[in-house]
């Protein structure tokens, strides 16, 4: 066969013995540096300074890498995709000036509540440069932040349990989903399942109830419980299978309602240390259960936005009043014995979410934004349970454990740089349902020289959304 008609037919022959050559992990020194530098990027949340309250490593190192950055891929992090998220995370830092004009907030107390939401837009930004839809940026990122936990989980080394809790099973976590994402290519789904009740069991075992919430729930969603070549068509047309989100969404609440059930039955039983059996034998005591027996803050922040629910109460608002609120709470539902208070120098309003920090010190600009953020990324799950590409119980763990993030766990930090990461992910795969990628946009050009003139093909590659979608196809 020809070397013309080789490349006009698509196919190759290959010598008798000849064995092809492994391809690089890195194709260029370029690549190298650029993951190398995303990955560290991600992992210096492990430092801080104390510079506008404690800043992060990760965003130390944005400060002089930004401007460049923008410099040289500027028109990826202003894609047009991102419009709302601009003008969202704007408002609420709108919405944040005028509540700490309002409410007469501190100088102090007024700059680590702008800076946080400034460095979220900028944290955004940097992401959007370096990952670019690609689905080994993305991969790459999601390392970073397992070396994060997995370090940063070392300081409570002396207890397991608690180490367990502060980083060592979110990280091996990450790590074993990853495993998981190899198996779930070959379509060996069993092995995807084990892995995910292996790690359920072992968040049972130490007590560790969001983590075994979020695992089980993701682990139902990533299930191929409907016919793959349907829902993806139904997913790439944007039009939505009502049946199929109803049966996503009662699946994944008997996921809660059977993590709750495991939580209680280990109580009973007695698997867990004294300390944490007793609280959760309290906790099962009460009016709403285990799961929300650990966020009494929900219904203070609630009280507190009813209290003020256009201006907010500005950054950091003292909340003694909040914090007596918050103990009579619990002591009327059962989940404490006594109706004191904590005693704290400076109390602030208890939130531990979000939704509720952004709506109760931002108002209700803060609210919305973060209202949005959670349409978004829910929309972007549901979609996920329909194309199922390679990287899917990865993206579905992370994705879950942001939803809640937004309901129930406080917002600063290295949250915002992890916040912005999930942001991306969600309008990445947005964007593979609409049909629409970045490998896909340019035709392939081929150009076969054939005696003194040029033959020029053209193939355009073919709009799959599972092909499009980062992770549905090679890193």
């Amino acid at each position: 066969m020809s070397i013309a008609t080789a490349r006009l037919t698509g196919t190759r022959s290959r010598p008798f013995g000849y064995r092809p050559r492994r391809e690089p992990l890195w194709s260029s020194n370029q690549a190298f540096f650029s993951d190398a530098a995303l990955f560290i990027l991600g992992a210096a949340g492990l430092f801080s300074a104390n510079i506008v309250g404690a800043l992060p490593g990760c965003e130390i190192l944005l400060l002089p890498m930004l401007p460049v950055m923008l410099l040289a891929q500027g028109k990826r992090a202003f894609d047009r995709r991102y419009l709302w998220f601009y003008v969202l995370t704007i408002g609420w830092l709108i919405g944040t000036l005028i509540a700490d004009e309002y409410n007469g907030i501190a100088l102090f107390n007024r700059a680590k509540g702008t800076a946080r939401v400034i460095f979220f837009i900028l944290d955004f930004m940097a992401l959007a440069i370096l990952i670019n839809d690609r689905p080994r940026k993305i991969v790459v990122f999601a390392l970073s932040i397992a070396t994060l936990y997995l370090i940063g989980s070392w300081q409570f080394s002396e207890e397991l349990m608690l180490q367990w809790k502060f980083g060592l099973s979110q990280g091996l976590s990450v790590l074993a989903l990853l495993i998981s994402c190899y198996y779930y290519k070959k379509k060996r789904y069993r092995v995807c399942l084990f892995i995910s009740l292996l790690l359920g069991g072992i968040n049972l075992r130490y007590g560790f109830r969001s983590q075994l919430v979020i695992i089980f729930v993701a682990a139902v969603l990533t299930l191929p419980l409907f016919d793959s070549a349907r829902t993806r068509a139904s997913a790439a047309a944007d039009s939505g299978n009502t049946v199929r989100v109803l049966v996503l969404l009662g699946l994944a609440g008997v996921a809660v309602f059977a993590a709750n059930a495991a939580i209680n039955y280990g109580a009973r039983k007695g698997i867990f240390d004294d300390s944490t059996n007793a609280k959760f034998v309290s906790q099962s005591e009460g009016d709403y259960g285990v799961l929300v027996g650990g966020r009494p803050e929900t219904l203070v922040a609630i009280q507190a936005i009813r209290d003020s629910p256009i201006l907010g109460h500005g950054s950091f608002p003292f909340g003694l009043k909040y914090m007596q609120l918050k103990q009579d709470i619990q002591y009327e539902h059962g989940y404490s014995d006594s109706d004191e208070p904590e005693e704290d120098d400076y109390p602030v309003i208890p939130t531990h979410s979000h939704l509720t920090m952004a709506w109760v010190e931002g108002g209700i600009l803060g609210g919305i934004c973060w209202i949005c953020i959670f349409v978004l990324v829910l929309r972007s799950l549901l979609r996920l349970t329909a194309l199922r590409p390679h990287l899917a119980p990865l993206y579905s763990y992370f994705l879950i454990n942001f939803l809640w993030d937004i309901l129930y766990s406080p917002f600063g930090s290295v949250n915002r740089m992890r916040a912005a990461f999930y942001i991306l992910m969600s309008y990445s795969i947005l964007r593979a349902s609409s049909g629409k990628s970045v490998g896909a946009r340019n035709p392939i050009v081929k150009k076969i020289a054939k005696g003194p003139t040029t033959v020029r093909l053209t193939r355009v590659a073919p709009l799959s959304p599972r092909s499009s979608l980062p992770g549905g196809g090679p890193l």
